[in-house]
């Protein structure tokens, strides 16, 4: 099967192509920074460019990851860009419904786009209602989900909280001498270590299955007991983050970590478990260690 990665060099698609099985032909794409990758060909490719020729690219492959997501720095920036997304992926969904090929779409998306859900167990057909970055990448994700509304071949995985030693939990977690909890602590917390959630995409390629999809969690627990969880690694004394010093963080971010998405991963209680406890604890060893 000869598949193509949009966003290899990213956090998320440098794992997938690391997890790749040696039975597909994979072609990874970067944008600036070539990743140091084996065993796969590596393009410069940039999305957003308007003047791509889509239907060229989408007839050389039987499946199309899109790992890649544009970023920005503020809330307006990321509104533009994530409208400059959206435009490159209506062109690109126009040349796979003309493709005679029709490739198999795999796509990964946040969870936030599911917003503020309490104590819901959230499925995967419940509506979305974006909230923090969400509120700005989902705009580049709609024709994504149109093309699924209209019974196409694609499947959205929506990614919770990915952990990795190249993701938001050092910044958030081991940079500062403290371990934040925010507000109450009580805001549910999906989990998935980068790994498993790689090994996930490459399954969903191999099945083909359409639809919107949650990856197995590796933990899901309360934001405070994720923080004791981090406590118990690396020692540090927890610290509440207050009313006040949420205020002075940018919108978006407050909103993401204020939110409550208690992921159903099909497993019922397991992902909540005391052997899922003890794998996230294995897994925050590991990230500490290295970063120590």
């Amino acid at each position: 099967m000869r598949v193509l990665l949009v966003g290899a060099s990213g956090f998320i698609g440098r794992s997938i192509a690391t997890k790749a099985p040696e039975h597909f032909e994979l072609t990874g794409t970067y944008h600036r920074n070539k990743p140091n990758l084996e065993r796969i060909e590596l393009e410069q490719f940039n999305f957003l460019d308007a003047s791509i020729d889509w239907s060229l690219i989408v007839k050389k492959y039987d499946c199309i990851i899109i790992a890649a997501r544009a970023n920005g720095n503020t809330e307006s920036s990321r509104n533009e860009v994530s409208r400059q997304a959206n435009n490159a992926f209506t062109r690109f969904i126009d040349a796979v419904r003309e493709s005679q090929s029709k490739p198999f779409i795999v796509t990964v998306n946040g969870s936030l786009s599911y917003g503020e859900c309490g104590e819901k167990l959230v499925q995967v057909d419940d509506q979305i209602n974006p909230t923090g970055y969400a509120r700005s990448y989902a705009i580049a994700e709609q024709p994504l989900r149109d093309f699924l509304t209209d019974g196409q071949e694609v499947a959205i995985i929506r990614a919770p909280w990915v952990i990795g030693a190249g993701s938001w939990f050092p910044m958030m977690y081991l940079h500062s001498n403290r371990i934040p909890i925010i507000g109450n602590g009580m805001q549910w917390m999906s989990l998935v270590s980068v790994d498993e959630l790689a090994e996930y995409v490459w399954k969903t390629v191999e099945s083909s299955k359409s639809g919107v999809l949650h990856p197995q969690l590796t933990y899901r627990c309360r934001q405070k007991e994720f923080a004791d969880i981090v406590h118990e690694v690396t020692s540090k004394k927890t610290q509440r983050i207050g009313i006040v010093r949420r205020q002075r963080m940018e919108v978006q971010m407050r909103e993401s970590v204020l939110a409550s998405i208690r992921l159903d991963d099909g497993l019922a209680n397991q992902s909540e478990s005391q052997a899922n406890r003890k794998r996230l604890n294995s897994l925050i060893e590991e990230i500490y260690t290295g970063f120590s």
